[in-house]
C-alpha cells in the first residue's frame, strides 16, 4: 500500500470546533424560563464539583489540551495521512507504470500516459475515442500532491517526492539494493553490505585483483561471466563473455548503483601463438544486477584463433580507482 500526504488549511480537522446552537427569538416565555432554571441548576451543580475537588487540577483542561493537540489521523504540519488500499489508481492503464504528467484523457474519461498515448497512435484502447489531446487536470493535481517515501527507504533513502517523480527517482536512487552476483544467490543490499556479504559466502568463487596493478585474467571461451573481486574494498566487478560467430564478445561492468561513476581499464587479449595482441581501453559503467548484457561503453571482439587448443581467453586487465585526464 502506498501512503501519501495532502496539505490542508489551518482550519483543518484538528482546529474545527463544534459551533453553539441557536436560540431562537421567538420561543415561548414558558421555555426560556424552562431553560434558565436548567442553566442556574448546571452552574450550581459545577460550583459543588469544583469544592470537592479541591486543589486538584480538573480533567477538564486536559480534554481541552487534547483539542489542540494533533488528531491520529493528522501530523503537526497539518497534513493528513491517508492509505491507497489499490495503488494502481495513479498508474496508466496501459504501461502499467506510475503516471506522469502531462496526463490525459479520452471523452469517456479514461486515462494514459503521454507515452502511451502515441504508442496507441491518440486511440482510446477501452472505447475507441481520440486522446492525447485533452489533458486530465484533476489527475495531474493529485499526482504534484501526492507525496510518497523511496521504495529503498529501507535501505538508507529518506527520500520524499511527488508521485509523478516515482520513476525518475527510483532510476538514480544512490541506495537501490545491488544484487549478488553469484549463481543462485538472492542476498540484496546495499554495496558496502553486498561486498561484506560476498567475501564471507563467496569469495574463493571470484578471481582477486588490486586497483591500479595489471593483473593475469583467465576465461573459458564458453565461460558466460567471471567474478572480479577487489581486494582493498571488496568491490566487484564482472568480466562478462559472449560468444558470437567472429569470436567472443568480452565487456567489464561494476555491480553497484547506476549512478556511480564510471571506472577506467585497460583490457588486452592475448595470442601466444601469433604473438599478437588486442586492446581495449574504456569505461567499465555500474549496474545493481548481474545481467547477461550490461551497459557497457565499448567490447573487446577476440577472435577463435586467440583461445588456441586450450579453449580459454587469456588477458591483462588494468583497472583504475581514479582516473584523471591528463
Amino acid at each position: 500500500m502506498v501512503k501519501f500526504h495532502f496539505e490542508e488549511d489551518e482550519g483543518g480537522p484538528s482546529n474545527r470546533v463544534p459551533k453553539r446552537q441557536r436560540v431562537g427569538r421567538d420561543s415561548n416565555p414558558g421555555e426560556e424560563e424552562s431553560e434558565q432554571e436548567q442553566e442556574s441548576e448546571r452552574e450550581e451543580a459545577s460550583e459543588g464539583e469544583e469544592e470537592s475537588e479541591g486543589g486538584e487540577e480538573p480533567e477538564q483542561e486536559e480534554s481541552g489540551a487534547d483539542q489542540g493537540s494533533v488528531s491520529p489521523q493528522t501530523t503537526r504540519d497539518g497534513s493528513v495521512s491517508i492509505t491507497l488500499t489499490d495503488p494502481e489508481v495513479l498508474d496508466c492503464s496501459i504501461c502499467c507504470e506510475a503516471l506522469t504528467i502531462p496526463v490525459f484523457q479520452c471523452e469517456n474519461g479514461h486515462i494514459a500516459c503521454s507515452t502511451c498515448c502515441i504508442k496507441i497512435r491518440n486511440r482510446c484502447p477501452s472505447c475507441a475515442t481520440p486522446i492525447g489531446y485533452s489533458r486530465c487536470r484533476a489527475i495531474e493535481n493529485v499526482l504534484e500532491s501526492v507525496k510518497i517515501s523511496c521504495l529503498n527507504s529501507k535501505y538508507g533513502c529518506r527520500e520524499a517526492f511527488s508521485y509523478s517523480m516515482k520513476q525518475k527517482h527510483e532510476k538514480i536512487c544512490p541506495f537501490a539494493p545491488c544484487s549478488c552476483p553469484h549463481y543462485d544467490c538472492n542476498f540484496e543490499g546495499q554495496p558496502k553490505q553486498l561486498y561484506e556479504h560476498f567475501g564471507i559466502e563467496h569469495k574463493s568463487s571470484a578471481a582477486s585483483f588490486q586497483f591500479d596493478r595489471i593483473v593475469p585474467i583467465t576465461i573459458g571461451v564458453y565461460e558466460s561471466f567471471r567474478i572480479l573481486r577487489e581486494e582493498t574494498d571488496g568491490s566487484l566487478f564482472i568480466l562478462n563473455n559472449k560468444v558470437e560467430t567472429l569470436g567472443n564478445v568480452v565487456t567489464l561492468s561494476r555491480i553497484g548503483p547506476s549512478v556511480e561513476r564510471s571506472y577506467f581499464f585497460d583490457l588486452t587479449a592475448k595470442c601466444e601463438a601469433e604473438g599478437s595482441s588486442l586492446r581495449l581501453q574504456s569505461f567499465a559503467k555500474s549496474n545493481p544486477k548481474r545481467v547477461g548484457s550490461p551497459p557497457s561503453l565499448g567490447f573487446l571482439l577476440v577472435p577463435r584463433q586467440f583461445s588456441g587448443n586450450s579453449s580459454r581467453l587469456k588477458m591483462d586487465l588494468h583497472l583504475w580507482r581514479r582516473y584523471v585526464v591528463a
